[in-house]
């Protein structure tokens, strides 16, 4: 994941400016990349490591998503290809909006953007399909069958599944061990796992994606699927909502952004719809991300109960450094209260790359989301989750039905 500003407002770091300084002298032709990739790839990782303080991690961060979803109003917003070419990025590494994979909603609509229906394409060298509901999954009519337990997921690019193939995601990879164990216990149940999640949805968008799309689905357990660049992603949210004059969709975000002090002189847009007082604006909402948050999985939490949804919090990791155990301590933290407070069976998957070589389990040097192996491994820690769980378990595999299908059998 690219996690160099392409404006960074915070001092340069000295491994920084050394980086910046040979790229010019490359570009220029006067001196030879120093080293080789390998060194390249090592000052790359000096400037995006956990030893760097909380604000540059956090503005780094947004840079790389305002980059992937190719929106937002600055316009350098996904800049620093140079410094990636260098480490090896091809030309045709289209950010996500470039992709074409995304349809843009109307003008002020709260969700701003979703998956295209019935895709069918070759992205980074790996099938990217989506079925006709617009879900990065096989294909599922809404109707369920009588036998079926389906679990609908809610999540970002993690879990969507960016530069992997689309039967590599974890989520496809859980529904078939589900399935595979059932056969196993003789049970007659059969299991669906329905992708919901879109690169770069905030908290907020996943919510409204359960109520615009997935209940619609019965789904019998949610998981809600949270990183480490929630609040970021937020923040990137509510500006966008704020630059296209956007209803802000419910009451409770009404209010945080109320009690934020933000004046209509301060949510001020240029003629490209571009905020003018941005840093204010971002200042001033600062303090709310995470009590809106909290706020987005109570509602969210209140919906299930009162459908009879069981829900559960997944907590998913970037790889290499930027999610390192320091750099996401306090985080973590957070995503975990937030979990406790609404008393939701918790998934922290965090530590799933720790102690290991990035390269093994990221997408590509400049791209720190999950390869094929890194789903692997996430299915591997959350199947064994789900299954040990004294409130989820019972819920997929129930005694009573195995021990009825012995007896019958």
């Amino acid at each position: 994941m690219t996690t160099t500003p392409p404006n960074d407002p915070y001092p340069l770091k000295p491994a920084r400016i050394c980086f910046a300084q040979t790229i010019a002298l490359v570009l220029l032709g006067l001196a030879p990349v120093p080293l080789g990739w390998a060194r390249a790839r090592s000052i790359l990782d000096s400037a995006r490591s956990p030893e760097l303080n909380r604000a540059d991690r956090e503005a780094t961060a947004g840079g790389y998503y305002e980059g992937l979803i190719g929106i937002g109003d600055d316009p350098q917003a996904g800049g620093g290809d140079i410094a990636l070419r260098l480490m090896g990025k091809p030309a045709d590494w289209a950010r996500f909006h470039a992709a074409n994979v995304c349809n843009p909603l109307p003008d002020g609509d709260f969700l701003q953007f979703e998956l295209k229906p019935n895709l069918n394409k070759t992205l980074f060298g790996h099938p990217f399909t989506t079925n006709s509901h617009g879900m990065r999954d096989r294909e599922y009519h809404v109707e369920k069958s009588a036998d079926v337990f389906r679990v609908a997921l809610l999540g970002s690019s993690m879990d969507m599944g960016w530069g992997i193939g689309t039967e590599e995601t974890y989520v496809n990879l859980l529904e078939d061990w589900l399935n595979a164990r059932a056969a196993a216990l003789g049970t007659p149940r059969r299991f669906e796992v329905l992708n919901f999640a879109v690169a770069a949805y905030s908290p907020l968008q996943r919510f409204e994606a359960y109520r615009r799309k997935a209940r619609a689905f019965k789904p019998d357990l949610v998981i809600f699927s949270a990183t480490t660049l929630d609040a970021r992603l937020g923040e990137i949210h509510l500006c966008d909502l704020f630059r296209g004059h956007s209803d802000l969709g419910y009451d409770f975000v009404r209010e945080a952004v109320k009690r934020s002090g933000l004046t209509a002189l301060e949510l001020r847009t240029d003629g490209e719809d571009r905020l003018i007082s941005k840093e204010i604006v971002k200042k001033k909402l600062r303090p709310h991300y995470w009590p809106l948050y909290d706020a987005t999985l109570g509602e969210l939490a209140a919906d299930c109960r009162s459908e009879g949804v069981a829900l559960a919090y997944l907590i998913v990791p970037r790889v290499g450094p930027a999610d390192s155990p320091d750099a996401r301590a306090g985080t973590i933290a957070r995503l975990r209260g937030i979990a406790a407070h609404h008393a939701l069976p918790l998934f922290d998957l965090s530590a799933t790359f720790d102690g290991q070589d990035p390269s093994r389990f990221e997408i590509a040097s400049w791209d720190d989301h999950p390869n094929a192996f890194g789903h692997r491994r996430l299915f591997d820690g959350l199947s064994r989750g789900l299954v040990d769980d004294p409130r989820i378990g019972p819920l997929l595999f129930p005694a009573d039905e195995r021990m009825k299908t012995t007896v019958e059998n």
